[in-house]
């Protein structure tokens, strides 16, 4: 299970460059390019999500990730 204090602090910081370098995936994309599973990965960016790092916009069945700026983490 992951946590709040995840034990793959270079996953999720992998997860953020990606991110960054390409926004607007799917967690099917995310978890495509980094060689894990969608379940793994979907747990990651929710706790991600929850830390305000990511956000996401719903796109049908699917949600769409972004990397929150800094801006929008000062919103919280």
């Amino acid at each position: 299970m992951i946590t709040k204090k995840t034990d793959k602090p270079d996953f999720a910081s992998q997860v953020k460059k990606i991110l960054s370098k390409e926004p607007g995936l799917s967690v099917k994309e995310l978890a495509e390019r980094l060689k894990t599973n969608r379940q793994y990965m979907a747990g990651m960016l929710k706790v991600l999500e929850e830390r305000g790092e990511v956000t996401y916009r719903q796109v049908g069945p699917a949600r769409i990730y972004y990397v929150r700026s800094e801006n929008q983490k000062e919103s919280r």
